[in-house]
């Protein structure tokens, strides 16, 4: 008779090793996908996001919403735009997500760029972001989670009626608020990472549109909406090699009020054809 397969030893062993073999794979997968998981998290950057868009919540949907009437006129006319970190060329800064980039994760294109310092990672976190031209405060604060603080500014063309906005996105703290004008090169607050929602680094869009445009989406699936190629808007109105007058005046101004004493009523009157200014359309209300 037949030795039954089970008392055969060197069988067993070939099975024993065969069993082994497949569990050692089995962890090995396992293992991989674990850190395959691990490093998708530790390198998780301003090109994605910790969830896909879709998952976000809009609870705030402002850019359905005209600007006034009063925001209209009081946006005033720019003299050029500037890159609103780093330096005026945006010297030590780099584009690391360009306007129009299709980004899987989030299901849609770039409607922005993504500003970051070249040292990588949260080498920029807390650096100061300038507003791009002189104009017109118009949203600051918080739309949604994903999009951290955001303040939003509208200008006038230099040449034109044209009013466009710039918008300047996942900020670690905002230093202007709604109705104040501001010069071009103004510190309006620094870089973040959206409550650390992201690397450090500023999300910066410009957009055509007479709207309130914060909290629309920064990814779109059909292209790039009333979104404007930022560098295109630089490069056809650069600032001029100088600081914005504006600014300048009304930081004079600023100090002038401060150090100012009040004023004889029998004060003699301005000399004939002294240009009077008035300091409360450069002072921060």
């Amino acid at each position: 008779m037949a030795k039954k397969w089970y008392r055969n030893p060197y069988k067993l062993a070939f099975l024993g090793l065969a069993a082994a073999g497949l569990v050692a794979v089995c962890c090995l997968f396992a293992a991989g996908d674990g850190a395959a998981a691990r490093a998708t998290d530790s390198t998780e950057n301003i090109y994605s996001a910790n969830e896909p868009l879709s998952t976000i919540p809009a609870n705030v949907m402002p850019g359905l919403i005209l600007l006034s009437a009063d925001q209209l006129a009081r946006i005033p006319l720019a003299d050029g735009f500037q890159w609103p970190v780093g330096t005026r060329s945006m010297a030590m800064m780099y584009d690391a997500q360009p306007f129009g980039a299709m980004n899987e994760k989030r299901g849609g294109y770039h409607t922005g760029m993504d500003l970051n310092g070249i040292g990588g990672e949260n080498t920029d976190m807390g650096e100061p972001v300038f507003a791009a031209a002189r104009g017109l405060v118009v949203y600051s604060g918080i739309p949604h989670e994903g999009w951290g603080n955001v303040v939003v500014i509208a200008h006038r063309l230099p040449g034109s009626d044209e009013v466009i906005q710039t918008l300047y996105a996942h900020l670690h703290r905002r230093d202007v608020r709604p109705g104040q004008l501001v010069g071009r090169g103004q510190n309006i607050g620094s870089i973040g990472t959206a409550n650390g929602h992201y690397l450090a680094h500023l999300h910066f869009e410009a957009i055509s549109s007479l709207c309130n445009e914060a909290g629309m989406p920064g990814y779109h699936p059909q292209g790039t909406m009333n979104r404007l190629n930022p560098a295109e808007l630089i490069a056809a109105h650069p600032a001029p090699d100088m600081a914005d007058p504006y600014e300048q005046v009304r930081r004079l101004m600023i100090i002038e009020a401060a150090n100012a004493t009040p004023t004889s009523a029998t004060a003699a009157p301005p000399t004939p054809g002294t240009i009077q200014l008035n300091p409360s359309q450069f002072l921060q209300k």
